[in-house]
């Protein structure tokens, strides 16, 4: 499973974004999401809550500014590369000048881009910075989204079975289960737990919010896994919003191996900064003709935001194709215009399980069924985690701007 690197481009320049969107399509090896902004400050601000592989900034005016923006930058987001873009003929810079260029690079600026940008200095850029520190890269854990387009489909089952699952596998404290369903949070009901702290606390406390703090806002399960729930009311919702929810998964991912993400049927800017930090998005449908007609309109949409076709995988639960009148599995692939990759038949005990806050997929059976099919998914996913960590990226960039600070536009696909 493929680490996807992330770049924030500040400058006022409005060719940036063209630059990097050429750039960037001639790419080997590397799939990169881009955000763009203006100004330095919400790019300090962004660097503090995405924690981005690569900033990189527009020299222009006073180089003094450059060494001020590298310095924030540092303290706001350790381990993250400055890099300065700049015209050649626009460095007709002062003796006085070349020190604080010499100054700001002492000042954790590691690298220079010319522009126009080109994707040979692009790629060489992305080779020296990402592939030096490969076991930096190696202990990020790897982020599951589970999305769907309707409500009542089984995604939150599937993010509580599929977490429960990886936890009994391994040491306790190595999933975080994160309830991202704001105004519907079930994640904590299924595990019959009530959690005194969640993800409204997180977004209040923002400005400390580091790796320690995450995990005391967590509450643990008898499996091993944490879980990071949903606010209580739409009160303390309100305050959860994209910029917070980058932030927390950034610092899960560098304090869990697994963080699984329990989505809401709504594409906005939060599930777009979701889908920005997730190495797989799996989408839950079932074959009933309102789901699949909303599903087939939000496939389509995913990949439009920049999520990559191959690391989306489709999850066909509560399989009534033998019912009267179901749609057959050729059906679904043939209106979904996609491979269903698992197919998730329904149980009866699941019922009890959603009722008694006991997890099938802890009492169940494996054998046939539910469990079978669960774990057939989380067999992949730890099978994939060992091929690809050293693999190499295959192209296809993703890129796209980040949309204004405030600022969100909300799309419901439920029929």
């Amino acid at each position: 499973m493929e680490h996807t690197p992330q770049i924030l481009v500040v400058g006022s320049d409005p060719l940036l974004k063209d630059e990097f969107t050429a750039a960037v399509a001639g790419l080997r090896g590397w799939k990169p999401v881009v955000h763009s902004v203006r100004g330095a400050r919400q790019g300090i601000e962004l660097a503090r809550n995405r924690r981005p592989e690569i900033v990189c900034v527009q020299v222009e005016g006073d180089p003094r500014s450059l060494k001020s923006f590298a310095e924030e930058v540092s303290a706001a987001a350790p381990g993250t590369a400055i890099v300065a873009l700049y015209r050649p003929d626009g460095l007709g810079f002062s003796d006085g000048e070349s020190t604080v260029i010499i100054e700001a690079v002492r000042a954790q600026v590691q690298d220079f881009l010319r522009r126009p940008l080109s994707t040979g200095e692009l790629q060489q850029l992305l080779d020296r910075v990402l592939r030096r520190p490969k076991e930096v890269k190696k202990d990020l854990g790897r982020v599951l989204s589970f999305v769907s387009n309707k409500g009542g489909v089984g995604k939150s089952t599937m993010s509580v079975s599929v977490a429960c699952e990886l936890a009994r596998r391994l040491p306790p404290g190595k999933v975080l289960l994160v309830d991202c369903s704001v105004h519907l949070g079930s994640c904590g009901p299924m595990l019959d737990l009530t959690p005194t702290t969640t993800l409204a606390h997180a977004a209040r406390e923002q400005n400390r919010l580091d790796e320690t703090l995450l995990r005391k806002l967590t509450i643990r399960h008898e499996c091993g896994l944490d879980l990071l729930g949903a606010p209580v009311d739409p009160v303390d919702a309100s305050v959860v919003d994209d910029e917070t929810l980058s932030r927390t998964l950034t610092l899960a991912r560098r304090s869990w191996d697994w963080v699984i993400v329990d989505t809401f049927p709504m594409l906005d800017g939060m599930i777009m900064s979701i889908l920005d930090m997730s190495d797989r998005a799996y989408v839950v449908v079932q074959n009933t003709v309102p789901n699949i007609v909303g599903a087939s309109r939000l496939l389509p949409v995913i990949q439009q935001i920049g999520f990559p076709k191959e690391r989306t995988k489709i999850v066909l639960n509560n399989n009534f194709e033998k019912a009267p009148g179901g749609l057959t599995l050729a059906d679904v692939e043939a209106r979904l215009d996609a491979d269903v990759d698992y197919i998730i038949p329904y149980q009866k005990r699941l019922i009890t399980a959603l009722n008694t806050g006991r997890p099938y997929i802890l009492h169940g059976t494996q054998l046939f069924g539910f469990g079978k099919a669960v774990k057939r998914l989380v067999d992949d996913v730890l099978a994939d985690n060992v091929t690809e960590s050293d693999s190499e990226p295959a192209p296809a960039p993703r890129v796209r701007p980040t949309p204004p600070t405030g600022g969100s536009t909300k799309a419901s696909f439920a029929d």
